[in-house]
């Protein structure tokens, strides 16, 4: 993760009013940026916050503010003594918020998980006799009918979790566009942990409880792509887009990761089921506590983040200037959703992410299923070969962002195509080539491609993910809830049609089911590659850059303005 970029060198221009005239220095560089003019948040002269002590810039009192929530005021002051004191973390605080947040998301999607591996262990194993049996002799035996649902019952829980993210994903973005994704994203995480704790007692309780704490789940889940493409758009750097689309996106292989085998032990250990919700909850509670104390909305709020991080993450995103801090506010909040929804580049993406989504929520959801029942593993192992194809899908996405960043003898679209295709296309094939094999003599075979089809999926994060993030730029939040609702949808649908085609788990059944989203991925994959850009959209230009000499319209006082010039 390395940088080649030259370090910019900061000169401050102090201004007063509104009517003062600026002379913006144009400088001649191989940036593709027209102008080098950042506007760094600072108090003004006569602000109280501004009367900061000497002990405000060491490395211990930002360490201690960024750990325990503290707000935090960059001073003037800063711009003299911050770049000269050592940091634990040198310039690297943008990476450290896209891990804790990658692991906030994981501890999302692994609450949910839960279900869709222990619903196999849950009832315990059926006894032979059981129909001569009483309901006190079955639970004797370890077997409880209540909880061994049928198909129906469990597309309903699988559903609950889509619906109630579908609910939930357009009130929630519209919260984390307001308030920011630090509290609003903590507590749903929170919550996320709460209905996980509960899920024991719902399933002895009743069946309807059981669905209310899914469906809540499933209310925190809708946040996590909106999440990902705030913070991809707030603490990314121009040139590390991909790699932090692809590490943010990863949370979707290293919940599997965690979940399925540790499913598998706990379900198989004296602890029982029951544990493995209980083990989720508390991780779930100490990641979001610490994300709420440690995450900030934007850089410049950060304690920990040094002047030379914020430039570089500020470059090519705050080179556009407005008159004052409301209208910044309104400029960058203000989503143009008329002008989105008719651009055929937006429309390339979301297609693509029904693609994605439908092959994501088939393994995610169905991979445990295929191969215990169809396939014929055990639970033990069924909870490990769950577990091998999200570890390599995530090396192969990590390598795939780096890859898409580095890579500079291919142009931008060109790159989107290929990595989408590779992503979407590798698993439409895989998953019809696995559909004409037979599981009763070619198991090994059979559990080969479908990890296979599983992993080939890491490529998407240079394929659709960043072309979401490259085309809509300050408004990423919006497409990315956008391609939550699809994904919320996906879910909703791929139970259904496997309720209906594969009630039973039987093999031809499956066959059916893999062509259909085999093809799905195809020409989904297909569509994304006409209409697919690398170019930010002209709704993304929604302020006025200043040129040379240009006057104010009318007085007000402004921060200073901090001119940044490559050596």
């Amino acid at each position: 993760m390395e940088e080649n970029e030259n370090i910019p060198k900061i000169v401050e221009q102090s201004a007063t009013t509104m009517a003062s005239r600026f002379t913006i220095q144009r400088i001649q560089d191989d940036s593709e940026l027209p102008y080098h003019l950042l506007r760094i948040p600072l108090p003004l002269e006569n602000d109280e916050k501004s009367n900061c002590n000497s002990n405000k810039s060491t490395t211990s009192a930002r360490f201690i503010a960024s750990i325990s929530g503290q707000s935090w005021t960059r001073s003037r002051e800063d711009l003299e003594v911050e770049d000269t004191v050592p940091c634990c973390f040198g310039y690297k605080i943008r990476f450290t918020i896209m891990l804790i947040s990658t692991l906030c998301l994981s501890s999302i999607l692994s609450n949910i998980l839960t279900f869709n591996f222990t619903f196999i262990c849950m009832a315990g194993k059926k006894p032979s006799n059981f129909e001569n049996l009483t309901r006190q002799e079955s639970e004797a035996l370890g077997y409880r009918q209540d909880l061994d649902y049928d198909s129906v019952e469990r597309s309903i829980l699988f559903c609950a979790v889509a619906i109630g993210a579908i609910v939930a994903v357009f009130p929630t973005t519209i919260l984390l566009n307001k308030y920011g994704s630090r509290f609003v994203f903590g507590a749903l995480g929170l919550i996320s942990a709460t209905a996980t704790l509960m899920i024991p007692m719902a399933a002895n309780t009743h069946f309807y409880a059981m669905i209310a704490a899914r469906m809540i789940q499933g209310m925190a889940f809708s946040a996590c792509l909106p999440v990902m493409g705030m913070i991809t758009s707030h603490w990314s750097t121009m040139k590390q887009t991909g790699i932090f689309i692809a590490i943010l996106s990863s949370f979707l292989q290293i919940a599997p990761i965690f979940t399925m085998p540790i499913s598998g032990e706990l379900c198989a250990s004296t602890l029982g089921w029951e544990s493995v919700y209980y083990l989720h909850a508390i991780v779930g509670f100490l990641l979001f506590t610490k994300f709420m104390l440690y995450h900030r909305n934007k850089p410049h709020k950060h304690p920990m983040v040094r002047n030379t991080e914020l430039i570089k993450v500020m470059v090519g995103k705050e080179t556009i200037f407005t008159t004052t801090t409301e209208a910044t506010k309104n400029s960058s909040k203000k989503v143009p959703y008329a002008a989105m929804y008719k651009d055929s580049a937006i429309w390339g993406i979301l297609v693509a992410a029904f693609g994605n989504f439908m092959g994501t929520q088939l393994s995610l959801q169905f991979m445990p299923t295929y191969i215990n029942k169809v396939l014929g593993f055990d639970i033990v192992q069924t909870g490990m070969a769950s577990a091998i194809s999200p570890v390599i899908m995530f090396v192969i996405k990590i390598c795939a962002g780096q890859s898409s960043d580095r890579i500079k003898f291919i142009g931008d679209t060109t790159k989107l195509r290929i990595y989408n295709t590779f992503a979407l296309g590798g698993m439409g094939t895989l998953f019809i080539i696995l559909s004409f094999c037979d599981p009763n003599s070619h198991g090994t075979l059979c559990l080969c491609l479908l990890i296979a089809s599983t992993c080939i999926l890491g490529f998407n994060s240079g394929g659709f993910f960043k072309s979401s993030q490259m085309v809509s730029r300050q408004h990423s939040h919006f497409t990315m809830a956008n391609i939550s609702f699809i994904n919320c949808f996906c879910m909703l649908l791929t139970p259904l049609l496997n309720e209906i085609i594969a009630p039973e788990n039987a093999i031809e059944d499956w066959k059916i089911v893999l062509c259909i989203h085999g093809s799905i991925l195809l020409i989904t994959n297909f569509i994304f590659c006409v209409f697919c850009s690398s170019e930010p959209a002209k709704w993304t230009q929604t302020t006025t850059r200043l040129s040379a000499n240009t006057v104010a319209p009318k007085s007000s006082q402004i921060p200073a303005i901090i001119q940044i010039q490559y050596a």
